[in-house]
């Protein structure tokens, strides 16, 4: 059974008629949603006292405002509403039966943009609801112990740049929760390729160890802020404009690709691959600047009682220490290192 228990708990998310929706009809869709969206993010030790919370507590808890469990429960709700809705979509056009599929008929049908708008409107507010959902409990952390100390809240706190809006404040993804999903492969491997070839693997994992555990130190904070996210978050939308934009479906590479304008075929498809290609570019040259600038800073205050993990690491660099002079002889196309 799905957290969603009635048609009218469904309805007070997605608009659909009450009179002409039954809720058996989205069950299907609800619990892949739970299972395949919500479980990940509330971890299962919360997701399963959650769902064995009974009809009349739900009811009681999303009834009344002062509730902190009926305020995640509404959270909860507005991200399967609009998820389930949204994968039931496809099948809502049909009818099947024994002998062959139909598509439905009676009224007039939509227009194929207007599926496609309603799609990307259920995608975003679904998707945005999990990101409020985990805002939430980390704001009321207290009154959902099952969840702090759980998997799914250590994968969410190590990540670097979390949630969504943080991203945002460094690079611009509108606050889209679904983009930055898309994007943390590629955040992964951006703070193991680049990330800890400048900090140190000893600093990095110090980083994450604090920030899992909420005691980010402030000259920490410093470094985050000022000069890691903002490094991470233009390096990883340099490398995602390509990985990104192509994705496996099991059978085939996908090129997902968004055309502004459909009319001029080739004409806008190379606008575009210039468009993403400078993009790419300029965003990879800012982020190299951060990381440079992360660089001198540590460099420049590291001692052994401040930056002490990164100050006895390979990757610090004493800025005192005479720089190697490199130089070309005239008669020889080889280089010569001094000092």
């Amino acid at each position: 059974m799905s957290l969603i228990r009635t048609i009218d708990q469904f309805c007070a998310h997605v608009r659909v008629s009450a009179n002409g929706t039954r809720l058996e009809n989205l069950e299907p869709d609800l619990r892949l949603a739970e299972r395949e969206k919500l479980r990940p993010v509330l971890g299962g030790a919360l997701h399963n006292d959650l769902s064995a919370l009974s009809d009349a507590d739900i009811d009681a808890d999303l009834a009344d405002p002062a509730s902190v469990r009926g305020g995640l429960l509404r959270l909860v709700h507005e991200a399967l509403a609009n998820l389930a809705l949204l994968a039931y979509l496809p099948l809502n056009q049909l009818q099947i039966n024994d002998g062959a599929i139909y598509v439905i008929s009676g009224g007039s049908r939509p227009f194929q943009w207007q599926i496609d708008q309603l799609a990307a409107n259920l995608r975003r507010k679904g998707y945005n609801a999990l990101e409020a959902v985990l805002a939430y409990l980390e704001a009321h952390a207290g009154a959902f112990p099952a969840w702090p100390t759980s998997a799914a809240a250590g994968q969410a706190r190590e990540l670097l740049i979390r949630p969504a809006t943080e991203f945002t404040r460094h690079y611009d993804i509108g606050d889209s929760r679904l983009t930055y999903q898309a994007l943390l492969p590629v955040m992964r491997k951006i703070e193991r390729f680049d990330l800890e070839a400048t900090l140190s693997a000893e600093y990095l994992l110090e980083l994450k160890t604090q920030l899992v555990a909420g005691t980010v130190t402030p000259d920490n904070q410093v470094v985050l802020d000022n000069y890691l996210r903002p490094a991470l978050a233009h390096l990883v939308v340099a490398k995602a404009v390509n990985e990104v934009g192509l994705s496996f479906n099991g059978a085939a590479v996908e090129l997902n690709m968004y055309r502004p304008d459909d009319a001029n075929g080739k004409e806008a498809d190379a606008s575009l691959g210039e468009l993403l290609k400078l993009k790419a570019s300029q965003a990879c040259d800012d982020g190299v600047v951060y990381l440079t600038k992360l660089s001198r800073y540590l460099n420049g205050r590291a001692s052994a009682t401040r930056y002490a993990t990164y100050f006895a690491s390979s990757a610090y660099v004493n800025p005192d220490a005479p720089r190697r002079v490199v130089r070309q002889e005239a008669t020889s196309p080889t280089y010569s290192f001094f000092g």
